[in-house]
């Protein structure tokens, strides 16, 4: 596509689209999708803040998704042995969702892996580089909420 005439923001279109197509992302841990891994990763926080487990709504609302788009992946995570579900206590409606050891060693791996694909990330563009890309991905980030917010309140008029 060319942007005609915007040269510069056409190199910038070109290489965050590279980054879809490197699908760095997806190489976590061999045999699990990175959205089972991200679903583990929020049954984890949730059961932080309570012990008896997290429940499918509060995982969707951490991974800003539908509930629906959650159930799929924790029925593999279930047969998979990584978490189990059970009804809360109180009110025999809710489940609820902890992880099992193996969801938690699971996790962690998960965890040491992609701590390690940044790290090589970082010695590969170094301190100064590695600074200026994150200042850059702040400014980026900056950029998408404020217009988002204003394309929000546009839309409200």
């Amino acid at each position: 596509m060319n942007m005609g005439g915007e040269p510069g923001a056409q190199r910038l279109m070109e290489s965050i689209a590279r980054f879809r197509r490197a699908d760095w992302h997806k190489k976590v841990l061999e045999g699990y999708k990175p959205s089972e891994l991200r679903v583990l990763s929020m049954i984890e926080k949730g059961c932080l803040d309570d012990a008896r487990g997290v429940t499918i709504s509060a995982i969707s609302e951490l991974m800003r998704v539908s509930p629906p788009t959650v159930t799929p992946l924790v029925r593999s995570l279930e047969s998979n042995g990584l978490i189990v579900r059970s009804h809360d206590e109180e009110d025999r409606r809710v489940v609820r969702v902890r992880l099992t050891e193996k969801g938690v060693r699971i996790r962690r791996e998960s965890r040491e892996v992609y701590i390690r694909h940044f790290k090589e990330l970082y010695d590969y563009l170094g301190e100064a580089r590695s600074d200026q890309l994150a200042d850059l991905l702040e400014l980026v980030y900056r950029f998408l909420e404020e217009k988002h917010k204003r394309e929000t309140e546009q839309s409200e008029i």
